[in-house]
């Protein structure tokens, strides 16, 4: 099982079955990662579709591990179960020019509390030690929250605009 552990966070990359549970039962999932059964899941911008995605690609590259899917989990306190409190993906491995994409989502109640720094820095790191030479996030050119977020780990607007409305910021890897 990998996990990356940060300040307050555990992020656990799915592997297939976690994936296939994921897409299947929303319960199913909770109950395997034990954690509060969220009433609002996915968090945006992820749809149910995206968990299908995952379990196509792992099905596909079972060694994949850690480059399709990430449940962020928060520990509130010894008396209550870790809390679900995003999820977030690394969009396949590196292409041929060492670059990848991260999409990162947040329960409302949970955004805005560093969480979200939190888990692109994590995954930034790991998807460098990796074999990545850059981390790419598409985010809506008016969510000044996620650019915020983005700034403070180090991302830059690569004032690209791949499509109408979205912003492409990216961190490259240290030389």
């Amino acid at each position: 099982m990998l996990i990356l552990n940060t300040g307050r966070l555990a992020l656990l990359a799915l592997d297939h079955e976690l994936a296939a549970l994921q897409a299947g039962s929303r319960t199913a999932f909770f109950n395997a990662i034990a954690v509060t059964h969220e009433p609002i899941w996915p968090p945006a911008p992820f749809e149910p579709a995206a968990f299908d995605w995952a379990v196509n690609h792992l099905a596909h590259d079972p060694e994949g591990q850690g480059w399709y899917g990430w449940a962020l989990l928060a520990n509130e306190g010894e008396r209550a179960p870790p809390r679900l409190v995003g999820i977030a993906a690394l969009i396949g491995r590196p292409d041929d020019d060492g670059d990848v994409e991260l999409a990162f989502g947040l329960l409302p109640e949970f955004r805005g509390r560093g969480y979200g720094g939190e888990t692109v820095q994590a995954l930034a790191t790991w998807a460098f030690a990796n074999g990545a030479k850059r981390v790419i996030a598409h985010l809506d050119a008016e969510d000044e929250g996620a650019a915020h977020t983005l700034s403070r780990v180090g991302f830059a607007d690569t004032r690209e605009q791949p499509y109408p409305g979205v912003a492409r910021w990216a961190l490259s890897a240290a030389a």
